[in-house]
């Protein structure tokens, strides 16, 4: 079966970890600059790949500010990881002895008012055209400790919602078809903790479509023009839109 159509007022894009740096009066949360630059504090690359999608299909754009050290906008209130204490086998210093008046500035200022735009925005959606295709763009380490991340692209979903699951499937065909090692629901599983399963809570399926776009780092370094993980991306979401998938 062939996925849904949208038009480009339907499309969101987001990228909760598309920045590392920090609010001035944080310092460095005590982590050295070599800490900061590392995957731990950011999605590398995820921003530039996110803004390219969202200048080329014209379509509605949010990206967190902050890195998810200071506080992560894909972490549910109640998540462990929301203000890491310890971040991929990293200890945080700045979070360690974090107060509960701190812990609850952080969300109040940071992390609320980013979740409350991107649910005006995918509600603005609904209203106007019945139903928006969000995508969450976000990129992984190709190695996390012994275990080796070998997909280029993971496409992630939530297996239970059926037209979700046709869109996410048909798009991650159309990656394979281009020539790249994708996977569903890899590195992460869709229905994991996160903003797109945050939003699932807020609309029925027929509503909203979340789908995260998950982009291996090593495809960073490639450098020719068409085959840039930031073109690949988007002409695979511009393709859903045409109708191509």
């Amino acid at each position: 079966m062939r996925p849904s159509r949208f038009q480009r007022d339907q499309l969101i894009i987001s990228c909760e970890h598309a920045s590392n740096l920090l609010p001035a009066r944080y310092g460095n949360l005590g982590l050295g600059r070599r800490a900061l630059e590392s995957h731990i504090a950011w999605d590398r690359g995820a921003r530039s790949i996110a803004r390219h999608c969202a200048r080329r299909l014209a379509c509605s754009y949010h990206e967190g500010r902050y890195s998810r050290l200071l506080i992560d906008l894909n972490r549910s209130p109640h998540h462990a990881k929301l203000i890491p204490k310890v971040a991929f086998g990293v200890q945080v210093p700045g979070n360690t002895e974090l107060s509960e008046a701190e812990r609850r500035a952080r969300i109040v200022e940071y992390y609320q008012p980013y979740r409350e735009r991107l649910l005006d925005d995918l509600r603005r959606a609904i209203r106007s055209s019945g139903a928006c295709l969000h995508f969450a763009v976000h990129t992984f380490a190709p190695r996390v400790g012994r275990s080796a991340r070998r997909a280029d692209i993971g496409v992630l979903y939530d297996p239970g919602r059926l037209r979700e699951k046709q869109t996410a499937q048909a798009l991650a065909a159309w990656y394979r078809r281009q020539g790249l090692s994708t996977r569903c629901n890899y590195p992460y599983r869709g229905t994991s903790d996160g903003i797109t399963a945050f939003c699932r809570r807020h609309f029925t399926g027929d509503r909203y479509l979340g789908i995260e776009i998950e982009v291996n780092q090593r495809l960073l370094r490639r450098s020719a023009s068409r085959r840039t993980p930031k073109r690949i991306v988007a002409a695979g979401l511009e393709a859903l839109l045409t109708g191509e998938v």
